[in-house]
């Protein structure tokens, strides 16, 4: 008895077995690492720092991430087409979506064809076979973030559509799985909560027929905010059939500044332009048009125009991790030029 209420007190251990210690110790030196490139590296990643390849920050695998910026979940990459010009088809479990940052297009989708112009976002729904085409007198640049959960599930596949060879086995498994899904229209009858589990993939089915591909600038309205002036293209409140990663454009006047504000999610910016910089908890980071802004998570931060023009911001954070009562944005300040 004695031994127990000394355990209980002291905070007494059994022994570890050997293969659990150094697994527990392994993870715990990997941490470690991971934690002290997040801080090494720059918060502020300018175009000629941009990995090789089609990801600006290091590609879609798990263990690709803390290679260029301190983020995790978090890619992107960037589409340039010249006038005229298309995209080979492509088809990838993941959503996409697609900010086009200047220029004019159409994005092919199926028998579903949308066009678009700068500042609006291209939605792409999961495994649906799409291709970008620029119009004949203007090309067009779109940034294209991504999240890293694809990779972790083993669900990161994609293909292109124009080599014509056959479907391989594998290929022909995935594709009979999402028909079969995309067929399901009735909603679950019943009262029960798995009921509504049952519901979502006719619910599911019916946001990606009806809700539209293309969200316009035109469409989304400016918001005045204690964080600044801001519009919400994706958010938790859309009806929309790419809800993988929320997205949102803020412009700071010249010689103004944002909130000041901390959450649990990491967050991307695109620089798209004006030039500024980032206050990150006592350290400062200097951006300017083309430049991408990472903040870690839990890392009190705020966005300052110091140049002589406007500055616009486009942000995109994921919905996966605000969980657990972590979800919610605490607000440290307000923008300089918010009134009640």
């Amino acid at each position: 008895m004695a031994r127990k209420n000394h355990e209980s007190h002291e905070g007494y251990q059994p022994e570890m077995a050997a293969e659990h210690y150094y697994d527990y110790e392994a993870r715990f030196v990997k941490q470690k690492r991971e934690q002290e490139r997040i801080n090494i590296l720059p918060r502020v990643i300018k175009p000629a720092m941009f990995a090789k390849g089609e990801f600006a920050l290091g590609d879609m695998r798990v263990f690709s991430r803390y290679t260029v910026a301190p983020l995790s979940t978090l890619t992107c990459g960037f589409l340039d087409l010249q006038p005229g010009a298309q995209t080979e088809p492509r088809r990838m479990i993941p959503s996409l979506i697609a900010y086009i940052i200047d220029g004019s297009g159409e994005s092919v989708q199926g028998s579903v064809r949308v066009s678009f112009a700068a500042g609006d976002v291209v939605i792409i729904p999961p495994y649906t076979t799409y291709h970008f085409a620029a119009n004949q007198q203007h090309g067009f640049r779109a940034w294209l973030p991504q999240i890293r959960l694809w990779h972790g599930q083993g669900l990161l596949w994609r293909d292109s559509m124009s080599n014509g060879e056959s479907e391989s086995a594998s290929e022909q498994k995935i594709a009979t799985l999402f028909q079969a899904r995309r067929q399901i229209r009735t909603p679950s009858a019943g009262a029960t909560r798995y009921d509504w589990f049952l519901s979502r993939t006719a619910d599911e089915n019916r946001v990606e027929q009806e809700c539209p591909r293309v969200i316009h600038a035109a469409e989304c309205p400016w918001e005045n905010t204690r964080q600044g002036k801001l519009k919400f293209y994706i958010s938790r409140w859309t009806e929309v059939a790419s809800s993988a990663l929320d997205l949102m454009t803020q412009e700071i006047a010249p010689g103004e500044c944002s909130g000041e504000h901390r959450h649990i999610f990491e967050e991307l910016l695109l620089v798209v332009k004006g030039r500024g910089c980032d206050l990150h908890e006592g350290t400062q980071h200097r951006w300017e048009e083309g430049d991408l802004i990472c903040v870690p998570p839990m890392i009190v931060h705020q966005h300052v125009n110091d140049g002589e023009h406007a500055a616009q911001l486009v942000s995109v954070w994921s919905r996966q991790p605000g969980n657990e009562l972590l979800g919610g944005i605490e607000q440290i300040g307000n923008a300089s030029d918010w009134k009640p």
